[in-house]
């Protein structure tokens, strides 16, 4: 989190917005029309989030990129991950895998790369593309079940959290081109 902020002056220091807020449920158009949202919060609230993000990416037949701290993690989802993965037409699939191969296998559009012993291990990270580039959100596993990060619409902001993981796994995310 913090090699991202330290690239964009000012954006660590944005006010921190409560999503668990129950009186209100921010739909993606909500979290779109703010543009650039701070936050610290628990699994629920970024877990919703990260369902919004995965449905836009079927319903627009984008690419999906998402992170997984442990393989546990990632077998929580995994029923509904396969189903997304036939929809989507280009997915990464990142995570703290001791196998880097999962099962069933995923779609041949989908790379599968473990980032076990990387800075990556402990983010969560759901990422699309939009209609002005790639969006979502990146945040960092802060203990007791608590994340700190941020949602934003910029292809500039989500383009280096997305240079940093190429950079840290040697890989070529690239969300700016139709596969």
């Amino acid at each position: 989190m913090d090699e991202i902020w330290s690239q964009f002056s000012g954006l660590s220091d944005w006010e921190l917005t409560d999503l668990t807020d129950h009186n209100i449920l921010w739909s993606l158009d909500d979290y779109v029309k703010a543009g650039y949202v701070n936050f610290k919060t628990g699994t629920k609230e970024l877990y919703r989030l990260s369902i919004l993000l995965e449905n836009y990416a079927v319903k627009h037949n984008e690419p999906l990129l998402a992170t997984f701290e442990t393989e546990k993690r990632y077998k929580y989802v995994e029923d509904r991950y396969v189903e997304i993965l036939k929809k989507v037409p280009k997915a990464w699939i990142i995570g703290n895998f001791n196998n880097a191969v999962l099962a069933p296998q995923p779609p041949k559009a989908t790379e599968v790369v473990s980032c076990d012993g990387t800075n990556i291990s402990d983010m969560w990270i759901v990422v699309t593309r939009g209609p002005e580039g790639p969006f979502g959100l990146v945040a960092e596993d802060i203990g007791d079940r608590m994340y700190r990060g941020f949602f934003s619409i910029s292809p500039i902001v989500i383009g280096k959290a997305i240079q940093t993981i190429n950079e840290a796994l040697r890989i070529s995310i690239d969300m700016s081109k139709k596969e």
